[in-house]
């Protein structure tokens, strides 16, 4: 979908409940799962999702405040309102409380925190098309119609049967037409429902069994451990950097920030650290920013003879400034001589050290090519480096 010229979508998030199943002392959208409040766990997903413009947090009366400070650092809240008695009439005040702008709203129940921005996308843009659409989950079990004597009379037929799920995406214009037209009571359990009684189509969106809402503590179990496993299959990337560095009379030798005796040192416009330059250009290329010459140009004197420790510290922190943390880093420094095995720890400590990183994330090897090559005749050294990062 082009997404400059698509529609303006408003989400509204209902957190009025008290959950009076699963804490006497504590409302569910204050719940913490894996250190988050309920209520931020849904918020996230929706602020992370770029079809989505601005959010409308519908909150009792009691937690607006709170909410307010739980989600301060979601830069598309647009709102926090109290909500009705009931939750068609939540519904609406959210509904009431949205930009002038928005074309389309995606309700949402706060509890249902599982919902990714991939499931969120994949129900709004049906809605662009239909009007309204919903998540739901095809029933899998089997139906049973318990008679009033307590026992089983039949099973039912699940063909053609879903669970509703939430987002819940209508279109501005259609969903006001159904408030105007519709009462709002108790039997009104899903938005789903005004726009069945005023004979519309929904078209329906499957968003997996994962989709739950936190009912019961048993729930509150699976929403962690979900949580924690998306946390470890973070987007992962890797890069590779190579640098190579010809040898030179009066020049220091620099390798991993460490300064080695040898009777010549790397030729560069830098201290020419080849393995630093290497493990740099891995950084880089993991997280798709280019390598070392595109941001320190061996043609400006700024750079002229410049600890590489320092750029491998600005490159640290270009990494860290977009998302990206350092899984680990293998590097080996291709060189006939001099040995460098026994400054090698020294070489992890001081990478670890600028990168801010546990040294445990970083190995590195030295060889040589058994006197073949430029580095076997003792021209210069090479480095290679492979760098995985995560986001």
């Amino acid at each position: 979908m082009n997404m400059s010229n698509r529609p303006h979508i408003t989400a509204i998030i209902l957190a009025g409940g008290c959950g009076s199943r699963m804490s006497d002392s504590i409302t569910k959208q204050r719940i913490l799962i894996c250190g988050k409040s309920i209520l931020y766990h849904s918020v996230k997903a929706f602020s992370e999702c770029d079809m989505i413009d601005s959010i409308v947090v519908v909150s009792r009366e009691d937690e607006i405040k709170w909410a307010k400070v739980e989600l301060a650092e979601f830069g598309k809240l647009f709102a926090v309102v109290s909500g009705g008695i009931t939750r068609a009439e939540s519904a609406k005040s959210g509904f009431l409380s949205i930009p002038d702008e928005a074309d389309f709203v995606a309700i949402h129940d706060s509890a249902r925190c599982l919902i990714t921005k991939e499931q969120i996308t994949s129900v709004v843009e049906k809605a662009i098309i239909y009007r309204a659409a919903t998540a739901c989950t095809a029933v899998s079990d089997t139906l049973k119609l318990v008679g009033q004597d307590s026992f089983i009379s039949k099973t039912m037929p699940r063909g053609g049967l879903v669970c509703a799920q939430t987002p819940q995406v209508f279109d501005r214009a259609l969903y006001a037409d159904a408030l105007s037209k519709i009462g709002l009571d108790e039997s009104i359990t899903d938005d789903n429902i005004i726009i069945e009684r005023l004979g519309e189509k929904i078209y329906p969106v499957e968003t997996g069994r994962q989709n739950i809402k936190i009912t019961t503590s048993d729930d509150l179990s699976f929403a962690e451990y979900i949580i924690e496993r998306r946390g470890e299959m973070s987007e992962i990337r890797t890069g590779h950097g190579y640098d190579v560095h010809r040898f030179a009379e009066g020049r220091r030798l620099i390798l991993g920030g460490v300064e080695i005796a040898h009777s010549k040192g790397l030729l560069g416009h830098s201290d020419a650290d080849v393995l630093t330059h290497a493990i740099m250009d891995s950084l880089l290329g993991a997280c798709a920013l280019g390598d070392i010459g595109r941001h320190f140009s061996d043609s400006d004197e700024a750079y002229k003879d410049i600890s590489s420790m320092v750029l491998l510290d600005r490159v640290g922190e270009m990494i860290k400034s977009r998302g990206f943390s350092i899984v680990n880093i293998d590097a080996t420094l291709v060189m006939q001589s001099p040995k460098v095995a026994g400054f090698i720890d020294e070489m992890v400590h001081n990478i670890a050290k600028i990168l801010k990183i546990e040294q445990g994330r970083i190995n590195i090897k030295a060889t040589t090519e058994e006197r073949l090559g430029f580095t076997g005749s003792e021209d210069g050294a090479a480095a290679h480096a492979v760098a995985t990062v995560k986001k």
